[in-house]
């Protein structure tokens, strides 16, 4: 009996089923902005979806180097849009154009809306190029070394606002605090300047400051910073000079004068400087910049997360408010504030740019001077010339004591000015009038150093 042997056929047989489990995977773990509902179970993070850094974090942060925590959609806005927003708005301009700085000021301030409160409040920070500063009611040629400045070709501005003059340069940084009429305080925001710096340089940087609301160094009461003021409109500001590393010997040649080379200044009419020692704080630009801007962000600035009041829906409610919790929440809430740099890809408003025009304008430099006497002694000569200088800074009249020889000198002159010809206050102008070269070049160099 044959045993036939069959091989077995191989079956064709389903895999045994597995179940396959799928997860998100991180290099680390998602935080704030990057966590979804799928994060809740798996990392237990929902309470942190809506966490906002506190002001001591934010500090140790800056402290050692790392930058600003922005959204991506942080502050949109631009320019024009963020002068009249009804939020506390900090402007730093990189432009050194002195007559474009102090228009994009004059434009912020404008602009500023009279919200409640602090709501509106404005802080700039600019950096100008050498120049010598006026107030607005002062008189450069008793103010400023008119020759000195020419020599060295630095411009002469004048502002709209008040106070002293001062000499800037790179090495200070100009501040500008803006808030409602009602709120002005001179010593209020020069006090957060002088704690802010202190706290941030540490004791060799330590400022206080003084009876005038002046900034100085607390061990040697040296001043960093003077101030001058504006009030208009329902609104003021504060504006000042910080001295970081300015070239303190080109500061004292350009406001120091010497009257018997460059005559007597009789001006009642105008705001007279108020000399003080100064010193240097020795602050870097920026580190200034920031510990400003953070003192301001802390103490104006509004609750991280909560919307600006333009983009409150005015029917909606918020919980803490229904709870009465607000003044907790405010008290204990990191503050922040939009903070905008004006560089050159930033389109300035054409009011900025007519507003930078008149301030270059001679008119408004110099012819916007009060009405002034001007005298000059030259001892070899035995020569007195007294000049009137009226509105526009025009010679109204010419006053000469002396020898004969100087009376002829300077009668063409007189009789120009006699007739009702306008002669505009420079030395070029009122040389060109004086028939005796010596004399001539004396008066004109004496004015402001040219001939």
């Amino acid at each position: 009996m044959f045993v036939r042997l069959l091989h077995a056929q191989p079956k064709c047989t389903r895999p045994p089923s597995q179940t396959w489990l799928l997860q998100r995977r991180f290099h680390s773990v998602p935080f704030q902005d990057n966590l979804t509902p799928a994060d809740d179970d798996a990392f237990g993070l929902a309470d942190f979806q809506h966490y906002q850094e506190a002001p001591d974090v934010r500090a140790l942060r800056e402290q050692q180097g790392m930058s600003w925590p922005l959204r991506p959609s942080a502050w949109p806005r631009g320019f024009e849009q963020l002068c009249t927003a009804r939020e506390p708005v900090v402007f730093v301009s990189r432009l050194s154009d002195p007559y474009v700085n102090l228009a994009i000021e004059d434009y912020v301030y404008s602009r500023m809306p009279l919200a409640p409160g602090s709501c509106g409040n404005r802080l700039m920070f600019y950096v100008n190029g050498a120049c010598v500063v006026v107030g607005k009611n002062q008189n450069p040629w008793r103010e400023v070394n008119m020759p000195a400045l020419s020599n060295l070709r630095i411009p002469l501005v004048r502002r709209r606002s008040g106070g002293g003059a001062v000499v800037h340069d790179v090495g200070n940084v100009n501040y500008s605090f803006m808030t409602r009429k009602e709120l002005f305080d001179r010593f209020s925001f020069a006090r957060l300047v002088a704690q802010a710096v202190t706290a941030a340089g540490g004791p060799e940087h330590a400022l206080a400051v003084n009876d005038r609301g002046d900034i100085v160094t607390a061990a040697t009461r040296e001043k960093v910073s003077g101030s001058a003021y504006k009030l208009s409109r329902g609104k003021s500001y504060h504006h000042g000079t910080m001295l970081l590393s300015l070239r303190l010997g080109v500061l004292r040649l350009l406001l120091h004068r010497d009257e018997s080379a460059l005559g007597h200044v009789h001006a009642p009419s105008a705001v007279a400087s108020v000399r003080s020692p100064v010193a240097n704080v020795g602050m870097a630009r920026d580190d200034f910049i920031r510990c400003v801007t953070r003192a301001f962000q802390d103490k104006y600035g509004c609750v991280a997360g909560r919307p600006a009041a333009e983009d409150t829906d005015p029917a909606a409610f918020d919980q803490t408010e229904l709870l009465g919790l607000q003044g907790f929440v405010d008290a204990y809430s990191a503050r922040e504030c939009p903070v905008f740099t004006i560089d050159e890809s930033v389109a300035l408003p054409h009011e900025v740019v007519a507003t930078a025009d008149e301030l270059r304008l001679w008119q408004w430099r110099f012819g916007a001077t009060p009405r002034f006497l001007h005298r000059f002694h030259h001892r070899e000569r035995g020569v007195c010339v007294t000049l009137d200088i009226e509105k526009k800074a025009v010679v109204a009249a010419v006053a000469v004591e002396g020898p004969p020889d100087a009376h002829h000198a300077f009668q063409f002159l007189k009789d120009v000015v006699a007739r009702g010809d306008h002669i505009q206050y420079t030395g070029s102008n009122v040389a060109g009038f004086v028939v005796d070269d010596e004399l001539s070049e004396w008066l004109g160099n004496a004015i402001d150093g040219t001939t």
